[in-house]
């Protein structure tokens, strides 16, 4: 199963890295780009830089929240999927690295149904598509990876 999680992700990053490419928002393609950084020095073991990675990673979801919430163009139901879907997986994260009880089976499925609430309403998030699929690839990796 940690084989089928880590494709999942490595794809999203290089779907991440192609749409950084296709849309002409800064915000979103530095958020993009930069959690993909986060994932490759991730995924590079000989770098020894698993903490710093999973730091970088973190910190752009945190941007990710916080762009949702200060976009004032977008209505409430699109700026309610940026912000839940990225303050989910950073809260799995926060408890994970903390050793904290509960909340590592919650979160995912959370961020999941928030993800399938958006497509249901038709959210108009094309700018954002980049980090929204690594942040869905994230959540079902980690439930894939239970």
């Amino acid at each position: 199963m940690e084989t089928l999680a880590l494709i999942l992700i490595i794809l999203a990053a290089v779907f991440a890295l192609y749409w950084t490419f296709r849309i002409k928002k800064l915000i979103p393609k530095l958020i993009n780009l930069g959690m993909v950084l986060g994932i490759v020095i991730l995924m590079i073991p000989q770098l020894k830089l698993f903490e710093t990675g999973l730091y970088i990673y973190l910190g752009f979801l945190v941007v990710a929240f916080f762009y949702g919430l200060a976009d004032p163009r977008r209505s409430l139901i699109d700026r309610l999927v940026i912000c839940l879907m990225s303050a989910g997986i950073f809260l799995f994260w926060l408890w994970t690295v903390n050793h904290w009880a509960g909340n590592t089976i919650y979160m995912p499925v959370f961020v999941l149904l928030i993800a399938l609430a958006g497509m249901i309403t038709k959210t108009k998030l094309r700018n954002e598509l980049g980090f929204l699929v690594i942040i869905t690839m994230d959540a079902i990796a980690i439930l894939l990876s239970m």
